[in-house]
């Protein structure tokens, strides 16, 4: 009986610990959050994006300039500038919260040891999260060529060259899959 609940325990050990080690499968560029292009006239959009609670701001507005630049491309387009409405300019980063870790202490002689080891401030170091999920909206206006251009306007070729490459997709605008990693073996 002993043996077999030991055997038992080992099992279910090894199940959960093997669920742990899991890693999960690497998301596209339009898993990243929620997407969202409205044509406002032929050459105008309103692009926006929505990401969850535990992604950067800065992160949120790189997605946000190379979704623009896929728009652009897409719609045979090679600039495009981001207006300065008002709506971009009221955009603010999330709320954020600070959590404290609940203190595990108990009395241990003359002061106060935590379960296993001493106090280590490191370890209860308060942790800052956003509240609310991040949202980013641009309004852009494309432009096929640079002589009719602003000079301020972004070459979305040139974004989806660079920041591309980082977030999965084609320097035309088409989302790649990722691919599995290869395992090689040395003999």
């Amino acid at each position: 009986m002993k043996k077999a609940l030991i055997g038992l325990s080992m099992v279910a050990v090894l199940t959960l610990s093997g669920c742990a080690i899991t890693p999960s499968k690497p998301r596209t560029f339009d898993q990243l959050g929620q997407f969202s292009t409205v044509p406002l006239n032929a050459q105008t959009f309103r692009v926006s994006f929505q990401g969850n609670s535990n992604m950067s701001f800065g992160t949120a507005e790189e997605i946000t300039l190379l979704k623009s630049a896929q728009t652009t491309v897409q719609n045979g387009f090679t600039f495009f500038k981001v207006q300065d409405d008002p709506s971009n300019r009221t955009q603010q980063p999330p709320r954020k919260a600070v959590v404290y870790p609940t203190p595990m202490y108990m009395p241990y002689g003359y002061g106060y040891r935590r379960y296993g080891a001493f106090y280590d401030p490191f370890y209860d170091m308060p942790q800052v999260v956003n509240i609310d999920p991040v949202q980013v909206a641009y309004t852009i206006e494309c432009y096929k060529d640079k002589k009719s251009a602003p000079n301020d306007a972004f070459d979305a070729r040139l974004i989806l060259q660079s920041l591309g490459q980082k977030y999965g997709v084609s320097p035309t605008g088409q989302v790649l899959q990722p691919q599995p990693t290869e395992v090689t073996s040395s003999k």
